[in-house]
């Protein structure tokens, strides 16, 4: 892929060698954090010139000041994690001249193979622990279940997906992060976690702020994941990917999983207006092993949708705007060996999201008013109304619950980048805001359910009361002021301060930032950064939700029938203005060096303490009324020591290493539910996505023709070895009786540890003019069992017997990637 420098003449100061300058992507889009240097050219000699190299960071609004000592021939050079590299070899530089670089996002371009990935860049002005994952990345990884971009975010030390399929940031719940789509909140409306699909192939860059983040950024106490995709450019671009099902052969061959994907990009007016689409649909088929044939399958079928469009209208507005539609249909939910066929859910979930951005380039700054309208849809069905039955083998019947959802969100924002200020150096403001309007309209209809001992004999028996609806309206506001400040080349400080405000716990006070990152030079090419920052996270609509819940009520009989005590009438309790929002003080550390052979190497230390948080504590008023009362009771202790080292070879091969030593424990460790009371005190323990151990690798790297002999080396071609390793501490979970007790502490065991090694060769290859990659992958090569279901009633007989995770599997996959 070529890039194009514009050299512009402009008038300067005849006396200034400072080189004003901008960088742009492919579209003309301002690209901040780029890193730009500039060395004098070998071929041109620079009298009275220091032979080194001058860099300078692009801001917001993509623009850079770059010093050199003399006039001349200079090698231009730029980086960003995500693009291609930038090189111009002699680009002529004089007091008179405005440079302009047109970086490209990393995609695989099969008109061209001469191109440069950017390695990992040590940005001496980036005081934020950022951790990436780009369009390479996401592609070549074998993760399982490689078509869902979630799970591909367990690639970042410090993500990490529990048993239940969520993925954890620095500790948080799953709805303690900031999860944003091109710059606009994509979380669930209902809950604050990340649902939203959309095609892989798409994805331009995952980041991940995980601490020390702006206070622009600040929602979620975990961080900010922003997921960005592509637009489109000049060329017209056509994709598509895995047109062929997969077969499994287990009780008889059936169609496993079919995920194709197609995408077309290009111009509506070249050099001004631009368009992507990505439409995908996936068809999975789930076996579980220990049900009988017939009845061990769960299926899901699941359909994304994303156009989006940019408009240059003039050089310095440019407006975009995107539509994603998601449809989801899951039949026999929830399947596993203590859960058969007919307890099962059937569901529909739809999500509609339009947004539309508006951004001001003017004077050296930028100004950008944003707005989205999310809606979704769920619904979820049993089977039947036969009455639910636990035993301590697994559950019978047909489940309890039928559900019916609707949520929607408006989002309004705007942000200011001024032009940089010169007073002892330079500072970089930013300020802005943003608004939500959240709504939650459900109706949960239960029917009874009950508890029976081995002989067949009730436990308990679980009634219903009250309106099966609910409904809640929450209105919240943030705004933040920011001021980075450059007072030397080799330090940056980043000092801030954030609002936020919701209708019902009325805000809390602000929260300040602090950051700094220095680069010192006499430790060439390393970079320490620290900070500490107060963050606050949001309410839920669901939490809001349990004021108006049903309530439940447990009768228990001892083995010959007869009635125990008095039926226990348990419900909720909250008062939403007396809450407060959950606080969190978070302190950080960084070291980055690059080290010898190409390798980038990093240390990173967390604390991430929290207070204030929403929690449940049983409140027994009487022999017959159990209450499970909100309150800002919850404590939450992270921290983390993470070590890694990353390499990018051979222009575009990519390796990774991380081990991560973490703790992730609460005072408050127990989750309540009037649908299966659980009648202990609050206690504390580890988070149930606690692992104090992770060693996590992968990568990929071409297989030489030389190893084989000549006769096989067409066969070989260009073929690339693909590898990912991931070893953890299995998960804990709490053990209880038949009765509803708890037995021990909270979480007091833990699942066997977890081991997956995932092996692909892929190998791309022409067929009538056009390129293609054809995959074929082993997930799970050693076949652990990793289990991620466990018996835990401490009165089966089945007791802790486990239930089989991710079997072993053959995954392939053919991509077609345009014309050669």
């Amino acid at each position: 892929m070529r890039t194009l420098v514009a050299l512009i003449a402009v008038p300067v100061a005849a006396f200034s060698i400072t080189i004003n300058g901008k960088v742009v992507d492919e579209t003309g889009a301002p690209v901040q954090g780029a890193r730009v240097s500039a060395s004098p050219a070998a071929a041109t000699p620079q009298p009275g010139a220091k032979h080194s190299t001058e860099s300078a960071t692009s801001d917001a609004a993509g623009v850079f000041h770059l010093d050199i000592p003399v006039e001349g021939a200079w090698q231009v050079h730029a980086e960003h994690e995500g693009f291609f590299v930038f090189n111009n070899v002699a680009a002529d530089l004089d007091s008179d001249s405005t440079l302009e670089i047109h970086m490209n996002h990393l995609k695989e371009l099969a008109e061209s193979v001469d191109v440069r990935y950017s390695p990992p860049v040590i940005d001496p002005e980036q005081t934020s622990d950022t951790k990436h994952l780009d369009a390479p990345e996401i592609l070549n990884v074998p993760y399982p279940a490689s078509q869902d971009y979630r799970s591909a975010l367990p690639l970042m030390s410090g993500a990490i997906k529990d048993n239940g399929g969520e993925v954890h940031f620095n500790g948080g719940g799953a709805s303690e992060t900031n999860y944003r789509l091109n710059g606009f909140d994509v979380s669930d409306p209902t809950d604050g976690t990340l649902t939203t699909r959309l095609n892989v192939d798409t994805i331009q860059t995952i980041e991940w702020e995980a601490s020390r983040f702006s206070p622009e950024k600040g929602k979620g106490s975990a961080g900010t994941l922003d997921i960005r995709t592509e637009t489109g450019d000049d060329h017209l671009r056509f994709g598509g990917t895995n047109f062929i099902p997969g077969i499994g052969f287990e009780n008889g061959a059936y169609i496993s999983h079919w995920s194709p994907r197609l995408r077309v990009s290009g111009p509506i007016k070249k050099g001004r207006a631009w368009f992507s689409n990505a439409f995908d649909t996936y068809y999975a088929t789930t076996t579980v092993s220990q049900l009988p044939a017939g009845q061990n399958r769960a299926s899901s079928l699941s359909a994304t949708n994303l156009t989006r469009f940019q408009w240059n209208i003039r050089d310095w507005q440019i407006v975009t705007g995107s539509f994603l539609v998601n449809y989801l249909d899951d039949k026999n939910q929830g399947l596993s060996f203590l859960n058969p066929v007919e307890t099962t859910t059937n569901g529909r979930h739809h999500l509609f999201l339009g947004t539309i951005k508006d951004q001001f380039i003017f004077g050296g700054g930028l100004l950008e008013f944003g707005f989205a309208d999310t809606s979704t849809y769920l619904r979820t069905t049993p089977q039947g109304d036969q009455p639910y039955v636990v035993t301590p083998f697994g559950a019978t019947g047909n489940f309890f619950r039928d559900q019916n959802i609707h949520s929607d969100r408006q989002e309004g924002l705007v942000n200011g980048f001024v032009k940089p200020l010169r007073w002892f150096g330079s500072h970089q403001i930013q300020i802005g805001g943003d608004a939500e309007r959240t709504s939650l309209d459900q109706t949960i209809l239960r029917h009874e359910l009950s508890v029976v001992r081995v002989g067949g004999s009730v436990v308990r028996d679980i009634q219903f009361y009250g309106s099966p609806t609910q409904f809640v309206t929450k209105v919240e506001a943030y705004s933040y002021a920011l001021d980075r400040w450059s007072p030397m080349s080799s330090l940056t400080v980043e000092a801030g301060f954030r609002t936020q405000w919701d209708q019902f716990t009325h805000g809390a006070p602000p929260a300040p930032r602090l950051a700094a990152a220095w680069s010192p030079k006499w430790l060439a090419g390393t970079k320490l950064s620290a900070g500490w920052g107060i963050f606050y996270d949001a309410v839920t609509l669901s939490m809001l939700a349990l004021s108006q819940e049903q309530s439940s009520l447990s009768t228990f009989y001892a083995s010959d029938g007869s009635q125990v005590g008095v039926p226990i009438l348990t419900s909720f309790s909250l008062k939403p203005s007396d809450l407060r929002l959950p606080r969190y003080a978070i302190t950080s550390f960084t070291a980055e060096r690059k080290l010898p052979w190409n390798l980038s190497g990093r240390m990173n230390f967390i604390s991430r303490e929290g207070s204030r948080g929403f929690s449940f504590e049983q409140e027994t008023l009487n022999l017959s009324t159990n209450m499970y009362v909100l309150a800002n009771i919850q404590r939450v202790r992270y921290r983390a020591a993470e070590f890694a080292v990353k390499r990018t070879f051979l222009a575009r091969y990519q390796w990774f290493a991380s081990y991560t030593r973490s703790e992730a424990r609460t005072n408050a460790a127990i989750d309540y539910s009037i649908e299966n009371p659980l009648l202990s005190p609050q206690a504390g323990g580890p988070l149930a996505w606690d692992a104090p151990n992770r060693f996590l690798m992968w990568g990929w790297a071409p297989v030489e023709k030389k190893w084989f002999p000549h006769l096989l080396q067409p066969i070989v071609g260009e073929t690339d070895f693909q590898i990912l390793t991931d070893f953890r501490t299995g998960f804990p979970f709490s053990v209880t009786n038949e009765q509803g007790y708890l037995v021990g502490q909270p979480d007091d065991l833990r699942f066997p540890d977890y081991l997956t090694v995932n092996l692909a060769l892929e190998r791309k290859f022409q067929f009538r003019g056009y390129l293609w990659a054809w995959r074929a992958g082993l997930i799970n090569a050693l076949g652990r069992s990793n289990p991620n279901v466990v018996n835990s009633d401490i009165n089966s007989p089945d007791y802790l017997q486990y239930g089989s995770g991710q079997a072993r599997a053959v995954d392939v996959r053919l991509r077609f990637l345009g014309r050669k």
